[in-house]
Order: structure tokens, then C-alpha cells, then sequence
């Protein structure tokens, strides 16, 4: 790939589309009681949060000593916290089945007893949520990833430093990992999250004499980063599962926010001629409430244009060989990304280059080479020269021209080698109509999340269900649904995009 062409069309038009829709209730074992009591019978303990919990409970009584005493003091702790206090984990089960929690001893299902049937129970997942500050300064830390250690589950957290992670039950004892660019790891039992929901990142420097950072040349980390592909990066096919946001802001009022649950096959990243495919699986869109005409601001490719900035996959200018000597570059500094030093790589177009060349840096693993992260856009130059593919149709007495560009691209660490963890792309266009008198800037945001992996001997989705680059998102949404992401993994709006889903949605 040569160039990201996120492209937008203009046109003058209505929409009248309105959806909506809230949430999927978490899992009951997330409700929170308050219980002091001194030896107290173990019966009147579970009819106080029954009572407070407005739940049920279900178990053989003869395997259960009711009549025991038992001490417990907790304040305001989740459910699953206090159960687990009566209940050792080790010896007893809990399963959910609507307000209904069944205790089970482990050895009866050893044993094979019938009594529960787990695979007739619907599972319900745990809704896992907390904010992340910088602890020094108290700021939220956007884009944090929040990540089963091993596993490919997790989400990012949003610009006020909110996330919302679904779990499924046989992982929330499982270690979750939380990190940010420039910031020591946390690891911590997902469980933990139930009751503590703020989380304090601790930032890391490290500091590194001259002649280490200067040791190794821009060409041989370079030449380093392409030689040792194979080696860090997958050879074969994946299905992955990811969350799909695009939004419009016109002069800062958002006027359009989509989303989707996507399935990418990615293919592997040592066979360059074969693309990435991706197809929808169920899709959103906050309605139109304008009373007039507007301008409509269309973003070209979307889901299948975003996973073009997998820099490493797409093999973009600034590492490709061929294009190497069109760019300067520069190692800057050396940063930790979890707790492993990385190289930092900045770069430019040279002077008087006849393409539009990026200006941004790259972090490159000092250890194995492996690209983690990537921020790239264009200068004031590279706009220009741009222009002419990012805006590809405006209507008569309209011009259009871009004002900023900019792509993040994260990876993560999974089962031995680096995959396609986040993407994210910010533009910006200037839109003049003397026709309409319209005066505007339009801020595109699009954000895709891996929130699963999974491998496959898939070859191709069906023509007829794949995106391509010449797709337009918003044309493609289907119907509402009122449980709408279910246990999708999804990244949470901020407080922002929270008012302005409510302002669109009620048509205030």
C-alpha cells in the first residue's frame, strides 16, 4: 500500500434513519451488598442479600450446612466477593440462571450429578468497569489497554479514561493485564474490578546515555525491523473480531455516530499480495435530527479502509526498502512500552518528493524489532498533496480540503507473536459553500479494537458480505436491536459522545 485513502464524499442531503437501543444487563453476581453479621446462621446471612440483592438462591441442603455460624463484614463489596467469602471457590460453584444463583458443590459435578445442566443455562457475562488515572497526576490515561493476560480478550479505555470490559464467567479469575505507552503494568485478578474500579498507573522513564541510543543506525533498525517479520508477526491466517466506532463532528456538534461488530480475516503478514477482508456482523446509526438541510459528511471505505493501517501488513512507505531513501529519520529517545524498553524512530519526507510522503515515528521493540505502535499523518505539504485523493466528490459550489490528518496504529503481545490490536483516524476537512452559506469544519473519527482471536482455515468471505475500500459505512447499517452489543466487547463512549448519543437519539 502507497497511500491510506480515507476519502469522503460531500453531498446535500437528509437522513431519516433513527435507532437506539441500551445495554445488556451484566451478570447479578456484579450487585453490590453491604452485610455485617456475628456468627449468625448461614441461612439469615443469604436472606439479608437475597433481600439486597434481589436474588434468589438454589442449593441441595444436605450438601450445605445452613444452621453453621459464620462471621462476614463487607461494605459495599459485589456479590461475587461476598459469596466467595461463604463459599470457598474451591469447594463450591456458583452457576447463574436469571435473579437465581445455584450453589453446587465441585464434587457433584465430578461425580456427574444432573441436578444443573450448564450448557441449558444461558450464560450471562460480567460487565467489568473502572477508570484509569495517572497517578502522579491524577489524569485519565486514554487508550489504555485492558487485556486477559494471554488471551484475546480485552478493550482500550476511552478519552476520559473509562473502560467497559465483558467477560466471560470462566475468565473472571483470570489475570487481566492493564498498560499504556509510558506507564509500569498492572496485573490484577479480573474479579478485582467488581469492587475496585479505580486504577492508578504508575508513569515510567528511563534514562539511557547517548552512545545507547546512537548505537544502532535509522538503516540497521530499519533493516532489522523487515528482516525479523516472519519472526514477530504471524505466517498464517486469523479470524479476529473486532468493534468498529466512526464519528462526525461538524464545528464540534457531533452529527453522526456509527458502530459495528466486525469479523476481519487477516491474513498473514509474510504473504504481502494477499489483502486483509472484512465483513459486517451487525451495525448501528445515531439518526439525523436536523430540521433542514446539511451538508453530509461520508467517510469512504470504513471498516475496510481502517484495517489498511496495519503499517507492519501493508508494508507502508516509511518502512518499505524502496521507499527508504524518500524519508529522514531519526532514533529520538527510548521509551518503556510494558515494562520493555523501546526505540522510538521518527521520520519526514524529504524535500521536493513528488508523492505525499508521512511525517510520524514508530516504536520498534529494542529486543526483537517488532513494530508495537505507529503515529503517522500529514504536513502542511503532505495535505496538499493529498487533497486530491481524500476528497474524491463534492457537489457543485462546494470545495473541500483536508485540514489534518493523523493514524495510531497498536499491536499486542498474543501466543508468541505481535497481532493488529487497535487502530484509530482522525481528519479533519475545511468545507466551504457560498450556495448553501455553509462555512464548516467536519472531524472525522474512526476507531477499530481487536476483541478477539481466533485461528481458522477460512480462505475468503462471500463478495456479497465484504467491505471494500469503495463502501460507504452509514449506507450499510441494518435494523435495531434492542439488546443491541450484547457481550461484544466494544469501546466505551466518553462523557461527550455519551451527550451527544442522547441529544441525537431523542431528537433534542
Amino acid at each position: 500500500m502507497r497511500f491510506i485513502s480515507f476519502s469522503i464524499w460531500i453531498a446535500i442531503l437528509l437522513i431519516s434513519l433513527q435507532v437506539g437501543g441500551q445495554q445488556q444487563d451484566g451478570s447479578v453476581l456484579e450487585r453490590r451488598v453491604s452485610i455485617h453479621a456475628e456468627r449468625q446462621p448461614l441461612t439469615t446471612v443469604l436472606d439479608q442479600i437475597s433481600w439486597q440483592a434481589k436474588v434468589y438462591f438454589s442449593f441441595d441442603a444436605s450438601l450445605i450446612e445452613t444452621d453453621k455460624m459464620v462471621t462476614i463484614k463487607a461494605i459495599d463489596k459485589s456479590l461475587y466477593f461476598v459469596l466467595n467469602q461463604l463459599f470457598n471457590p474451591d469447594d463450591f460453584s456458583l452457576t447463574e440462571m436469571e435473579n437465581q444463583i445455584i450453589i453446587t458443590k465441585n464434587q457433584e459435578r465430578k461425580k456427574g450429578d444432573q441436578t444443573v445442566e450448564p450448557d441449558t443455562i444461558p450464560i450471562k457475562y460480567f460487565f467489568l468497569s473502572g477508570k484509569i488515572l495517572d497517578r502522579k497526576k491524577k489524569n485519565p490515561v486514554s487508550y489504555a489497554s485492558v487485556s486477559v493476560f494471554n488471551k484475546p480478550v480485552g478493550t482500550i479505555t476511552n478519552a476520559d479514561g473509562e473502560f467497559l470490559l465483558k467477560l466471560h464467567p470462566q475468565h473472571i479469575n483470570d489475570t487481566l493485564i492493564i498498560s499504556s505507552m509510558g506507564y509500569a503494568r498492572i496485573f490484577m485478578p479480573a474479579h478485582k474490578l467488581l469492587d475496585e474500579d479505580l486504577i492508578l498507573l504508575e508513569p515510567v522513564t528511563i534514562r539511557i546515555r547517548e552512545i545507547k541510543v546512537t548505537a544502532i543506525s535509522p538503516d540497521k533498525l530499519l533493516e532489522n525491523i523487515r528482516e525479523n517479520l516472519e519472526k514477530n508477526y504471524t505466517s498464517y491466517p486469523k479470524l479476529m473480531t473486532a468493534f468498529y466506532r466512526e464519528t462526525v463532528r461538524q464545528d464540534g456538534e457531533y452529527i453522526n455516530v456509527s458502530e459495528a461488530v466486525v469479523e476481519i480475516l487477516k491474513a498473514p503478514y509474510i504473504n504481502t499480495f494477499r489483502n486483509d477482508v472484512v465483513r459486517l456482523m451487525k451495525g448501528r446509526q445515531s439518526p439525523d435530527v436536523q430540521p433542514f438541510k446539511w451538508m453530509n459528511f461520508k467517510l469512504q471505505g470504513g471498516p475496510f479502509t481502517i484495517t489498511q493501517l496495519d503499517v507492519v501488513k501493508t508494508m507502508e512507505t516509511f518502512i518499505d526498502k524502496d521507499y527508504q531513501h524518500h524519508y529522514n529519520y531519526k532514533i529520538s529517545r527510548v521509551v518503556r512500552y510494558n515494562d520493555i524498553p523501546v526505540y522510538i524512530l521518527e521520520f519526514e519526507p524529504v524535500n521536493n518528493i513528488d508523492f505525499h510522503g508521512f511525517i510520524g515515528e514508530i516504536y520498534v521493540h529494542r529486543e526483537t524489532f517488532a513494530i508495537v505502535h505507529a503515529r503517522f499523518g500529514f504536513d502542511r505539504s503532505g495535505l496538499k498533496k493529498a487533497t486530491p485523493i481524500l476528497v474524491k466528490r463534492t457537489p457543485p459550489g462546494v470545495k473541500a480540503r483536508p485540514s489534518f490528518v493523523e493514524y495510531h496504529v497498536n499491536y499486542q503481545h498474543y501466543q508468541g507473536k505481535w497481532q493488529l490490536a487497535t487502530t484509530r483516524a482522525s481528519i479533519k476537512f475545511k468545507i466551504r459553500s457560498r450556495v448553501d452559506n455553509i462555512n464548516s469544519e467536519f472531524h472525522s473519527v474512526s476507531d477499530l479494537l481487536i476483541t478477539d482471536i481466533q485461528p481458522t482455515e477460512l480462505k475468503r468471505f462471500r463478495p456479497d458480505e465484504s467491505f471494500s475500500r469503495r463502501d460507504i459505512f452509514v449506507e450499510m447499517i441494518g435494523n435495531y436491536d434492542p439488546k443491541f452489543w450484547e457481550n461484544f466487547n466494544i469501546i466505551k463512549p466518553d462523557e461527550d459522545l455519551r451527550n451527544a448519543m442522547q441529544k441525537l437519539t431523542s431528537g433534542n
